[in-house]
């Protein structure tokens, strides 16, 4: 990204110099050439141009030329540059905007708010398994010690304490659901698949999980798969702000702009304005 902005600041310094070059030459135009041509030269920047370079020995203008010429060819060779680097960059656009992944997770703290996906409150009715180590060990909060910001910080370690929290009968749909968070920070991807669809199975309604798993089928590049469970995340709970601004991206990807935008909106309207603004910044919406 920081490249990108010193290439369009160059780019405008040159311009500026190209344009200062552009008038010198004009002036000596309109001198030696008169006003009839000298206007010509002002509407049609080609000539003055042309003309500089038929006059440059005589008018002493040469080491102007060369350099007028040398900016030209070189902000010429630029415009596509950035081009190609503006592409590159909307992956990065996309993960500055998601946090580690091309769209967003349900975080933990959001996801704390949702009765359905409440860690605490599924674990209260736990009882752990009489004949099992570390029994009396809450895995579940162990593990969300480890959330940070949107993701693991350590998700090995996740991964390691979700497995105990499964082992011990903890083995709710927030336990699966969170191991394939971890499984999907370490991009083992189909681990995560396999996990969702664990969570989903022991509780259809878990509307995080659909849109984490349409989180994963994003990573693959699966989009239609991804759009279906954004899709069941908001008839599940239809003022899910992140799966707004995931499905939106899933939109974009598939090229479907408007759709994404009707999307990036809502997510805005529920709280989340990040999408909608990236959009606008890269003239995708109005």
């Amino acid at each position: 990204m920081i490249m990108a902005i010193g290439m369009g600041i160059g780019l405008i310094i040159i311009n500026i110099l190209c344009l200062v070059f552009f008038f010198m030459v004009l002036v000596k135009l309109f001198k030696n050439e008169g006003a009839l041509k000298g206007i010509l030269g002002f509407f049609c920047s080609i000539y003055p141009f042309i003309w500089g370079w038929m006059k440059h020995k005589q008018l002493g203008m040469t080491k102007i030329m060369t350099a007028w010429s040398i900016l030209t060819v070189v902000g010429i060779v630029m415009v596509p540059v950035m081009g190609v680097s503006s592409a590159l960059m909307i992956p990065q656009y996309l993960q500055q905007m998601s946090g580690g992944g091309d769209i967003k997770f349900s975080n933990q703290k959001s996801s704390q708010k949702a009765p359905n996906i409440t860690l605490a409150k599924k674990n209260e009715n736990l009882k752990p398994t009489q004949n099992l180590p570390n029994q009396n060990v809450d895995w579940g909060r162990k593990a969300l010690r480890l959330w940070q910001g949107d993701k693991y910080k350590d998700p090995n370690k996740a991964v390691d304490y979700w497995n105990h929290a499964i082992s011990s009968k903890q083995n709710t749909a927030v336990a699966y659901s969170n191991r394939g968070l971890a499984y999907h920070n370490l991009r083992q991807y189909q681990n995560a698949v396999k996990d969702y669809n664990t969570a989903i199975k022991i509780e259809p309604g878990n509307a995080a999980a659909y849109n984490n798993r349409g989180n994963t089928y994003y990573e693959l590049n699966q989009y239609q798969l991804a759009l279906n469970d954004f899709n069941q995340s908001l008839k599940l709970r239809p003022k899910y702000a992140k799966a707004h601004l995931n499905r939106g991206l899933a939109f974009y990807q598939m090229d479907k702009n408007l759709q994404a935008c009707r999307d990036f909106q809502k997510s805005c309207d529920q709280g989340d304005c990040d999408g909608i603004k990236w959009a606008m910044k890269n003239r995708i919406c109005k």
